[in-house]
């Protein structure tokens, strides 16, 4: 008869990796017992990955239905994931739990250590998990539920002689694990890392063999078991586990030590701070990189009020770091944020700045041809113009204050640019003082991350406007909120048929560091090599807007005969990255008095600018 208050796992479905033996063998015992059905993987191989073998899956499987239970065998290895999770499909009919147990060790000093026990650890420990968990990922969310487990190890989270390779893959199974976790916890998936402390075959070359016989792997299983529940809530947590002692461990990082941004930094800088830098005086538990980031910004306000600047409400405004330290923003915090007034900003632009943008859009790229002139010449016959993207420019002079706004805690980082709304109450003068006032009007719940729209008008010398820009911004890992979704996009279907007009254009390959002198936008991943190399990206990408420019100088070139008087509005969805270089192609139609239009890039047949609009006089 079963305890009231047993944990039980009937109807669930469990898949181990390396359960023929040790620890894998005791989460498979414990869950069967508990009422799971259990694949039983093991390729049966020696514990320095060479060979394979049915036996010992088949020992476990025989032991587990012997009691009772209800468990098939896989003999795969881990880097053929779908096949392990076919093997459950097959066998009851689907997933809910995956235990990544499965280990080889080959410990070699670094100096000794060949490319085949780097690869070897490899390929069984870090691209082993993920194959499998990439595997069964789909099915967990589809069913709104699913528990994964990573094994850690102590080598991994602080070092040891002789484990470089090993260490190196059980570390990257924990940066696997939390990023999953962040990932899987809409949809009910969870994701947790055991560094286990127990005897096994693996654990012999390091522990003494009283040792190893002393740490049962049943003592690590209940643990196990528990973050496996469908009554566990913790995710994107790491533990230590063995010999009847179980423990989270967490980041700690000191308050380090603030150096003025306004002055040179310089070595000896450091070394003159190097024991408030080392200091664990006044420690923090950093948890999301929202976490990571909060000195930054704090040391960013810092140096604005060191420069006499200061937010709307003055000298008290609370600074996101203040923020950070008072934990995650909550719905009330974030819904506060709409309404927020950023402070005017002041810019002069002339002819000079206008040819540039024009240049840096891509206008008169054939010097023969005249029609884009008056973008780019003050002394044209036809009379020098605006090109009315150049309205796009006015919010960069405030945009850097969203770091400012009460309520809002976020990654700069992990902000992108959604979509660009455009409005010209007037032909673009060709120099002008402009006043920009912006406002944040609505802030929605997009589950993966929150949707902030941003209105920006600007003014003329006598303050009267002349244009309007809806920069909508979205910023990852800040959704599920419980704020609204917001209403779906509002730009019509493009028609079934073939564009009415095609415009190609070949970027330039210094595209990107000629639009960000014109533009206000100094993101060096459009610049710096190395920056872009960090955000995922082989070379330096383009701006968006820049692609937007190309986009809107299509249209007026086709449907208005460049005259920016005829131009009313325009907008646009980011969809993908452009590298500089690259062709893009504006596909428009005319519908309704509207031309809708869409970029791709001919290199990559990928779309870069979706749901396009512009409006004409």
């Amino acid at each position: 008869m079963n305890n009231d208050n047993e944990l039980r796992f009937d109807g669930r479905v469990a898949i181990i990796t390396g359960a023929g033996g040790g620890l894998g063998r005791a989460y498979a015992l414990l869950l069967a017992a508990r009422g799971a059905s259990v694949i039983v993987n093991d390729l049966g191989g020696g514990m320095h990955g060479e060979g394979a073998g049915r036996s010992a899956a088949d020992r476990v499987v025989e032991e587990i239905t012997a009691a009772g239970g209800r468990a098939v065998a896989s003999y795969d290895s881990v880097e053929d994931g779908g096949r392990i999770v076919q093997t459950a499909l097959d066998a009851f009919g689907r997933v809910d739990i995956l235990v990544n147990n499965a280990g080889i060790l080959r410990d070699a000093s670094f100096h000794k250590m060949t490319e085949e026990d780097w690869e070897k650890i490899y390929r069984v420990h870090l691209y082993g998990g993920f194959k499998v968990t990439h595997a069964v990922w789909p099915h967990l969310r589809d069913q709104g539920y699913g528990r994964v487990i990573m094994t850690s190890s102590a080598a991994g989270l602080y070092g040891n002689f002789g484990q470089a390779n090993y260490g190196s893959a059980k570390l990257g199974l924990l940066g696997l694990a939390h990023s999953l976790a962040v990932e899987g916890q809409k949809r009910n998936v969870l994701v947790n890392t055991i560094a286990p402390l127990a005897g096994s075959r693996l654990t012999e070359t390091i522990l003494p063999p009283d040792m190893v016989a002393a740490l049962k792997p049943e003592y690590v299983a209940p643990l196990v078991a528990y973050l496996c529940h469908e009554s566990s809530t913790a995710t994107g947590q790491l533990f230590e586990v063995g010999a009847g002692w179980a423990a989270r461990v967490r980041w700690q990082r000191g308050r380090g030590v603030f150096l003025p941004l306004n002055a040179t930094l310089t070595p000896e800088a450091v070394a003159e701070q190097w024991a408030a830098v080392q200091s664990f005086d006044d420690p923090a538990y950093p948890q999301t990189p929202l976490d990571s980031f909060a000195p930054v910004l704090e040391n960013l306000q810092n140096d604005r009020q060191g420069a006499g600047e200061k937010g709307s409400e003055g000298a008290d405004a609370v600074s996101p770091a203040s923020q950070a330290a008072k934990g995650a923003s909550t719905a009330d915090g974030l819904l506060a944020a709409v309404g927020y007034e950023f402070r005017p900003t002041t810019t002069t632009y002339d002819e000079g700045d206008l040819s540039l943008y024009a240049l840096s859009v891509g206008a008169a790229a054939d010097p023969l041809d005249a029609t884009e002139l008056p973008f780019v010449y003050e002394l044209s016959s036809g009379g020098f113009r605006a090109l009315p993207t150049f309205g796009v420019t006015f919010p960069f002079s405030l945009l850097w204050q969203i770091t400012d706004v009460p309520g809002l805690r976020f990654n700069p980082a992990l902000l992108l640019h959604g979509e660009q709304y455009l409005e010209l109450k007037r032909p673009l003068p060709t120099s002008a003082t402009v006043t920009n006032t912006a406002r944040i009007a609505h802030l929605y719940d997009k589950g993966s991350g929150a949707l902030v729209l941003l209105d920006v008008h600007t003014a003329d010398e006598m303050g009267e406007e002349i244009a309007y820009n809806r920069v909508s911004l979205f910023i990852r890992g800040l959704g599920g909120f419980g704020g609204q979704r917001g209403p779906a996009s509002g730009a019509p279907a493009l028609p079934d048929r073939a564009p009415d007009v095609v415009h190609r254009q070949q970027t330039n390959a210094n595209q990107a560091l000629l639009y960000r002198l014109s533009s206000g936008d100094h993101n060096p991943l459009h610049a710096d090599p190395a920056f872009a190399a960090a955000g995922g990206f082989d070379r330096p990408i383009l701006h968006g807007l820049c692609t937007f420019g190309f986009a809107g100088r299509a249209v007026l070139r086709h449907f208005a005969d460049n005259d920016p008087a005829r131009f009313k509005s325009i907008g646009a969805r980011f969809t993908r990255h452009v590298f500089p270089g690259e062709t893009l192609v504006t596909e428009m139609w005319a519908v309704g008095g509207l031309i809708l239009f869409q970029c791709r890039v001919a290199e990559r047949d990928e779309i870069v600018l979706s749901n396009g609009v512009v409006e004409l006089w």
